[in-house]
């Protein structure tokens, strides 16, 4: 179930990830967690179907709510041009789930890890029915993971 209280980052897509860590860091006053690549990352969109970009992304050190800069090839990741651009992201038990429940209350998956008949994934970027939020539902078999990368961990 949707539990605002497990938000651990909002995500921002920027067009230029080393400046914007070095800008961001200075004015923000933030230490980045290592910077990883993700060449090809499987991605789906309703329009384009299965199909890989190229994503290189960081967090902020500080926390617990994160700063995540994202630098990715494609429509999705072009930085101030649409709403998606920036969103909170969410950890959740059961993605297909909840993905399911909101699709059913009229949200609209934007993007996610693997196509909707395959579960969507480890990640789904889901909007409300007036466009106002964007959601990044991220399953929680990604948090040793991510956690690890933000310590700076291997």
């Amino acid at each position: 179930m949707f539990d605002l209280q497990r938000a651990f980052h909002i995500g921002v897509a920027v067009a230029d990830l080393d400046l914007a860590m070095q800008r961001m860091g200075a004015e923000l006053n933030l230490q980045w967690a290592p910077v990883r690549r993700f060449d090809p990352l499987p991605f789906w969109t309703p329009d384009q179907g299965l199909h890989e970009v190229s994503v290189s992304a960081t967090y902020s050190r500080q926390g617990p709510l994160h700063l995540e800069l994202v630098q990715g090839t494609g429509s999705f990741y072009a930085p101030g041009g649409q709403s998606q651009a920036r969103h909170v992201g969410v950890w959740v038990e059961d993605l297909p789930a909840e993905a399911g429940r909101l699709v059913h209350a009229g949200w609209q998956v934007l993007a996610a890890g693997d196509a909707p008949a395959s579960g969507y994934g480890a990640i789904c970027y889901i909007c409300a029915p007036d466009g106002s939020l964007l959601v990044e539902l991220v399953s929680t078999v990604l948090e040793p993971v991510i956690s690890a990368w933000i310590r700076g961990e291997a």
